[in-house]
């Protein structure tokens, strides 16, 4: 297998240096927001870890998508082909986060 050539200009050293600084600084203030967890009530309510909900870079395709709970095997509706791990009757009997399926903090 061959890439076909492609020219790299100035212009794209400078793009791909301003996105890896921007990328920096974004990651830099999730692991902040993580470390201050201002949003702990949210948090909690949604039933997410600290990583999975301030750092976690999750996306999924938009359809509908049925998941099983890890732990009882029930089915869980989810929005998007991101799937949760752990149903949230389970999640909150045993401290987990719904999303990865870890302990809450």
């Amino acid at each position: 297998m061959e890439e076909r050539f492609i020219e790299w200009t100035k212009k794209d050293i400078d793009r791909k240096t301003l996105s890896n600084i921007m990328g920096y600084h974004d990651k830099r203030n999730k692991i902040r927001y993580y470390e201050e967890d201002s949003d702990k009530e949210n948090r909690n309510k949604t039933i997410e870890c600290k990583y999975c909900y301030y750092i976690r870079n999750s996306f999924g395709f938009s359809a509908m998508t049925t998941s099983y709970c890890g732990i009882c095997k029930e089915p869980i509706l989810n929005g998007s082909s991101d799937t949760n791990r752990v149903c949230d009757k389970c999640a909150g009997a045993m401290g987990l986060c719904i999303k990865c399926g870890g302990e809450m903090d």
